[in-house]
């Protein structure tokens, strides 16, 4: 595998990056399709051509179309109206994704930094400027958002006033992982100020609102449409949906895990933001009426960085490090530091480079344990039986194994 396979098998939701830009140019963004045609991804659908499916059922979901895009459309067009309202920050789009906003801000001089995966963002860069040209105005930077430093070596450190915006992206996390997201990005607005702004409660809330009125409430095409979208999920995305509080249908708890991280929430009315033509529903004034009114109670949620939060300790984990080798058939590594989406391919890389000639693999956890200033936040997934027998009649298994 080269680089680029390697980061994207370890970004479990790539392909979800690439079906926003798809849903966006399909919604009429000349940007997005620009942006499609440098990057030389097929349009929305096209994939339907190879599959032998009946000429019935091709027609059905192609009605579904609109739906599909009016999520997309909706989040990015409205976040996009935000942005212009708050002319005097400075943007964090955490995940860009490859979506379109560089490209917009560029024309408006403002100073946009688009943040996600080594994946996306070693495509995203190299397109993005074969369009605008070179702009120190408009940069892209490999982040994981559970690494601190990852997004703040992607700030220069006179940058304030910041407008982190996040649309999609909380729902790939598990609790631990997202205490860590917002743990970070209160550490980040602690040292350059501004708010953060999600859009993904409101799409948990209502999405299944937004969508039945955008197919006039058909109970065969919503039907159709949740069956599909259902089996997307499972491939799309190797990770589980939704498993942390933020996504609990008991709003009080949200709320509250929100100011336990230290910040205080401000909600902003979606619908006072939407375009004023809709464009995945136009010709459809009923639907796009019905759609409006669904957004009339949906908000973005823009969090600051509560007056009374306590400063955020200093990360203090060993610089990430990979030592490995071959030995009579054995693949050895021992790894130092932290170990994520960021890090990842270096240990895959040197994985690749060790032959094919490989029986075993041993990989000394203990040293990467070790290395952690906060134990809990160490964690083995995918342990075999066997192998989950041998940590607990070590006793390794209260350390390195959680329920």
């Amino acid at each position: 595998m080269n680089n680029q396979e390697l980061r994207e098998l370890v970004n479990p939701v790539f392909n979800t990056a690439k079906s926003c830009v798809q849903l966006n140019a399909a919604a009429g963004d000349k940007d997005a399709q620009r942006l499609l045609d440098v990057l030389g991804f097929p349009p929305f659908g096209a994939q339907m051509s190879k599959k032998p499916i009946p000429k019935e059922l091709q027609e059905q979901v192609k009605k579904l179309f609109p739906a599909y895009m009016i999520l997309i459309e909706t989040r990015f067009q409205a976040m996009n109206r935000l942005i212009e309202q708050m002319r005097d920050r400075q943007i964090v789009d955490l995940p860009c994704g490859y979506t379109s906003r560089g490209l917009r801000l560029s024309r408006e001089g403002r100073t946009y930094f688009g943040c996600d995966l080594p994946a996306v963002i070693d495509a995203m860069g190299p397109a993005v400027e074969s369009i605008i040209g070179k702009n120190e105005s408009i940069s892209y930077h490999a982040v994981d958002a559970t690494n601190y430093e990852s997004m703040e070596t992607a700030l220069p450190g006179n940058s304030r006033g910041l407008l982190v915006t996040t649309e999609g992206l909380l729902m790939y996390f598990v609790q631990s992982e997202l205490e860590e997201v917002f743990s970070n990005l209160r550490r980040l607005l602690q040292k350059h100020g501004g708010s953060w702004v999600i859009t993904d409660r409101a799409y948990f809330l209502y999405d299944k609102e937004v969508v039945a009125a955008t197919l006039n409430n058909d109970p065969t095409l919503t039907a159709l449409y949740a069956s599909v979208t259902n089996r997307a999920a499972a491939t799309t995305a190797d990770v589980k949906f939704n498993d942390n509080v933020f996504f609990d249908p008991d709003d009080g708890k949200v709320r509250s895990f929100i100011r336990k991280m230290g910040f205080e929430l401000h909600e902003i009315c979606m619908a006072d933001y939407l375009p004023d033509q809709i464009a995945s529903l136009k010709g459809t004034p009923e639907a796009e009426s019905a759609v409006r009114d669904v957004f009339k109670k949906m908000m973005f949620w823009e969090l600051t960085v509560a007056k009374n939060a306590a400063e955020t300790p200093v990360d203090r984990n060993l610089p990430f490090k990979v030592e490995a080798s071959v030995k009579d058939g054995t693949f050895e590594a021992s790894i130092q530091g932290r170990m994520d989406t960021i890090t990842a391919p270096e240990l895959l890389k040197q994985f690749q480079n060790a032959g094919s000639d490989i029986q075993a693999i041993h990989v000394d956890v203990l040293m990467m344990y070790k290395s952690l200033d906060d134990k809990d936040n160490f964690e083995l997934t995918g342990v075999s039986d066997e192998v989950r027998e041998i940590l607990e009649t070590t006793g390794f298994d209260q350390f390195l194994l959680k329920e």
